[in-house]
């Protein structure tokens, strides 16, 4: 009897669809037209993409209605789709920028309360478009233009210092942390005027319309605020310990240059407030593989490498305090999180200079130090380039 009532418990699959009867959406941009919001869903094409032959269509499709709010719009696409739209699958959600100096907060309330989409999708602002645009790209490598967005961002940060991966989660407790605000990767298109959405993008060596990653954008609370350049994103994720891996060129000391391979960094930082005045302390902790010579030195000589690890802690201070300094007195924005820093670290100092915070971040004491070891020469030791003959 106990085995025939627990039968009951198991359910199976209640609540499961076929996947020919849903609209399988692996992009979402959302902008904002006047008063409504214009939501575009790239969907896949299934016929397409499993097509192991020459296929004519495109593995994707898009589709897009205006509505006061998403969850509107969306339901409101049934009306041009035979299928209904099916986000647990969603891999980029692309921000309009318009829509992103407006506010991002009340977009991003559906699919934080829907129980449909997952939270591991990345999030990133349109640079001087709208996402749609962004949505029409073709891409080569990959037929789906949302998974070249998602594995691109996801190598660039791995690889390359000025980007990161941001999700939903994430954005959600930046926006509710004292002292912070979000900042996301930004895309653009580069190419000519007009974007070219067709097949024929991806059937040429050097497609007209290309999709890019270019740094970062930073919030005031859920409002665009500005863009950060490649060298304050760089400073941004390093002191935010988001650095893995990337690559740097310092000067030789005879003149010439070497590019060092970033392979592990450390952030440490910490901050409080003393006397009234709020102040930070970040120690820097790197791991570098020489990449490139292009200059004559000897690399076995110790005190040659000596230089070199000092010259790389100089440039990685420099590139920080520069940053820091223009947020200080070009944005006049903690674009950084220091704030939330003070506030975990020293709460009743945080209590007392809240109110004033962004005045007292123009004069924010913040120190910098660096400590960069080269680990490794790679498979060479000096470069051929010494034994050259003038």
């Amino acid at each position: 009897m106990l085995s025939i009532l627990l039968l009951i418990l198991v359910s199976g699959c209640w609540n499961s669809r076929e996947l020919n009867s849903i609209a399988l959406a692996v992009a979402l941009g959302i902008d904002k037209v006047g008063d409504q919001y214009l939501v575009s869903a790239q969907i896949v094409v299934p016929s397409n993409v499993a097509s192991t032959g020459k296929s004519e269509g495109m593995a994707v499709t898009m589709l897009k209605a205006e509505g006061k709010s998403v969850f509107e719009a969306l339901r409101r696409m049934t009306t041009t789709a035979p299928r209904k739209i099916y986000l647990a699958h969603l891999r980029v959600l692309v921000l309009g920028e318009d829509l992103a100096r407006e506010g991002i907060a009340s977009p991003l309330d559906f699919l934080n309360r829907d129980h449909e989409p997952r939270t591991d999708f990345f999030i990133v602002v349109a640079k001087h478009l709208s996402a749609e645009d962004v949505l029409k790209v073709a891409t080569p490598l990959e037929k789906v233009p949302a998974n070249r967005m998602f594995f691109s961002l996801l190598t660039s940060e791995r690889f390359w210092a000025p980007t990161r991966v941001v999700k939903l989660d994430e954005v959600i407790l930046d926006l509710v942390t004292e002292g912070r605000s979000p900042v996301l990767t930004t895309i653009e298109v580069t190419g000519p005027e007009e974007i070219v959405e067709s097949k024929a993008n991806t059937e040429q060596i050097n497609p007209p319309s290309k999709l890019k990653y270019a740094g970062l954008a930073y919030f005031k609370k859920d409002k665009l605020a500005g863009w950060l350049s490649e060298n304050d994103s760089k400073a941004y994720n390093y002191l935010n310990d988001n650095v893995n891996n990337t690559v740097g060129v310092v000067t030789c000391p005879g003149g010439g240059q070497i590019s060092l391979e970033i392979i592990r960094t450390k952030t440490e930082a910490k901050g409080g407030v003393e006397l009234g005045k709020p102040w930070i302390e970040a120690n820097i902790h790197a791991e570098m593989n020489v990449g490139t010579v292009e200059c004559q030195i000897d690399l076995m000589d110790m005190g040659i490498m000596d230089k070199l690890e000092k010259s790389a802690n100089e440039q990685l201070e420099e590139l920080i305090l520069t940053s820091v300094h223009k947020a200080q007195k070009q944005i006049k924005y903690d674009v950084f999180g220091f704030g939330d820093l003070i506030h975990r670290d020293d709460p009743k100092g945080w209590k007392g200079i809240k109110d004033n915070w962004e005045k007292a971040f123009v004069d924010l004491q913040v120190d910098v130090k660096a400590d960069v070891k080269i680990r490794r020469l790679a498979k060479v030791g000096n470069s051929f380039i010494n034994d050259i003959k003038e």
